[in-house]
């Protein structure tokens, strides 16, 4: 597997990523909050105005605007990094997530757009695993099959954000940072970044 490779094996998480965004107020439970936000994406995805070939950027922006708005890109980006944050300047961390969260964007929604054939999210438990910390778990219906997934959260105080996510026991965290673990040992932060930027204009 290259870095940031756009194989097919992506589409899953690319789908719970953008169902299970959570628009959450201060002071919300984090399932709640899921159940609403799923039917806030899917009511985007379904709707009829955004079904011709012409409308779908706006679609697609409505989508990016929820999915900005809810997931938590520098924690994710964070986590992805681990050890391997500290090598990055305050300069480049922001560079980093801003142009690691276009492409995952860019990416997901995209695929999320041409692939999205009704599929649901049924929530069902939530935990809170650490003060301020919390995972929900639910299942995904896709392609006719039920997947479970796991969705964590954390309150940063203006309302619950997703950090990471995993299907089928596969973390989102997980996966790209084994990718970028494995880039990092050749090639610097700077480099890293340029990297990603040239998977943008592909």
């Amino acid at each position: 597997m290259t870095l940031l490779s756009k194989s097919g094996g992506y589409t899953l998480l690319g789908i719970c990523l953008v169902l299970v965004v959570a628009p959450a107020a201060a002071g919300d439970q984090p399932r709640e909050a899921l159940m609403q936000s799923i039917e806030d994406g899917r009511r985007i995805l379904m709707d009829p105005t955004y079904q011709p070939a012409d409308r779908k950027p706006l679609q697609q922006e409505k989508l990016r605007d929820v999915l900005y708005r809810d997931f938590d890109f520098m924690e994710f980006s964070r986590r992805v990094l681990a050890n391997k944050w500290a090598l990055f300047s305050p300069i480049e961390r922001q560079e980093f997530v801003q142009v690691f969260s276009r492409f995952l964007a860019d990416f997901y929604l995209s695929r999320l757009q041409h692939r999205y054939t009704d599929e649901t999210v049924a929530v069902r438990e939530q935990a809170i695993i650490a003060p301020g910390r919390a995972r929900v778990r639910a299942l995904v219906v896709w392609q006719a099959r039920e997947f479970p997934v796991e969705i964590y959260l954390h309150d940063r105080g203006d309302g619950w954000k997703i950090y990471d996510l995993s299907a089928l026991g596969i973390s989102a965290v997980q996966i790209y940072r084994a990718q970028f673990q494995e880039i990092l040992r050749t090639k610097s932060p700077a480099e890293v970044i340029e990297l990603i930027k040239a998977r943008l204009e592909e």
